[in-house]
């Protein structure tokens, strides 16, 4: 008996997982296209993770970005074509090159994130309240379950 009720919740679990993920696919993809941009969503990244942890080395971006220096660099390269980031050498060492967000770049960020925060306002303004406070009490929830998963990421 222990054995089916053990299965069922892994079921339920795993129901729920994929449920989740589908979910956050979609209004991630919602976000995504109400915020139309010019540049792909792997410079999106790129931009996004570069004003997060500016100035930072290219080593460690394709380490945070997870993926390989080469593909790092056409990403930045294009990025610096477009004006949207900055080279600057490292005053600790001249060898080494330290990536920041342009103004223009913070620009299109700040742009970016304004769309995003408009279509979600809109969304939640369609809701039944009952709905919305729902999803609004979730958000801490939500917000573990990112740093869960952020962290178990982080060691890869």
């Amino acid at each position: 008996m222990i054995e089916v009720s053990a299965f069922t919740r892994t079921v339920e679990e795993t129901t729920a997982a994929t449920s989740l993920r589908v979910t956050i696919a979609r209004i991630y993809r919602a976000l995504r296209i109400s915020a139309t941009s010019t540049i792909t969503p792997s410079q999106v990244s790129v931009l996004f993770r570069i004003e997060q942890s500016e100035p930072v080395r290219m080593g460690v971006l394709a380490h945070l970005e997870r993926i390989t220096p080469a593909s790092l660099s056409k990403v930045v390269d294009s990025l610096e074509a477009l004006d949207l980031v900055d080279r600057e050498p490292d005053p600790l060492d001249g060898r080494v090159t330290l990536l920041k967000v342009s103004a223009t770049g913070s620009e299109l960020i700040q742009s970016q994130r304004a769309a995003s925060t408009m279509a979600l306002e809109e969304a939640l303004a369609e809701l039944a309240a009952a709905d919305r406070d729902v999803l609004l009490q979730s958000l801490p929830a939500l917000e573990k379950l990112s740093e869960i998963l952020l962290d178990t990421r982080e060691d890869i």
